[in-house]
């Protein structure tokens, strides 16, 4: 049980991050990334985000932090 919590505690974290990377290029608007995290809120939910905009919060940190990076 284990190894499965730890697998879908990844993929939350991959779509975190690709949805915030698609966000910062433009290839997403904030209506496409809410459907996103809408989609995949069941995987979400092993990070504790009870909603789409809770975990849309997280983008927006992960977001500013490639711009740190970037800029």
């Amino acid at each position: 049980m284990g190894a499965v919590k730890g697998m879908l505690m990844d993929e939350a974290d991959n779509i975190l991050s690709v949805t915030a990377k698609k966000l910062v290029g433009g290839d997403i608007s904030e209506d496409d990334a809410l459907e996103i995290l809408d989609t995949n809120l069941e995987t979400l939910g092993c990070l504790g985000f009870e909603d789409k905009y809770d975990a849309l919060a997280v983008v927006y940190q992960i977001t500013d932090q490639i711009y740190k990076q970037e800029f």
